[in-house]
This record gives structure tokens, sequence and C-alpha cells, in this order.
């Protein structure tokens, strides 16, 4: 069950991190304009690894990479929404 719950972890990650690479202009609205690229850039590319990373911590199935893989992913959501915090328009 866990299993399942990671690929779709994973799933949603790289859904993330497609948005943020391909189509970053559903949140140009939000954003300071100078910061866009990289910013964006760089978490999607986060995204991608970590939805990667999250198949094969499936695949594995051990419990303490799993929960390692949960604790870093929560980490990097946590640093997106501090920093999306920090660009938006005032």
């Amino acid at each position: 069950m866990i299993r399942v719950l990671v690929i779709l972890f994973a799933l949603l990650l790289l859904l993330l991190s497609y948005v943020l690479l391909k189509k970053p202009q559903l949140l140009t609205p939000l954003l300071i304009q100078e910061e866009i690229p990289s910013f964006l850039k760089t978490y999607g590319h986060f995204y991608l690894t970590f939805g990667i990373l999250g198949f094969i911590a499936a695949i594995i199935n051990l419990k303490i990479i799993i929960l390692l893989y949960i604790f870093l992913v929560l980490i990097l959501a946590a640093s997106f929404s501090l920093k999306l915090a920090k660009s938006l328009k005032k």
C-alpha cells in the first residue's frame, strides 16, 4: 500500500516539475519579473529529481528509505513555499 502512495507522490512531483519547467506562465502573474526563469527552473529540476527518486524508493521498498524520501520532499516543498512567498508581488 505504501508503495502505491509513494508512486502517486512521485507522479505528482513529476507533474509539478513539468508545470514549472514547461509552463511557467501559469505563475508569472504572481511573481516579480526578474526572478522568474531561474527560480522556477531550479525548483522544477529539484522536483524532477525527487520524482525519479520516488520511483527508486518505491522499487527498493524499505521503510527507512521511504520515510527519508518523504522527509526530504517535505523540506523541498517548504523551501519552495517560502521562496514563492518572498517572490510574490506586493
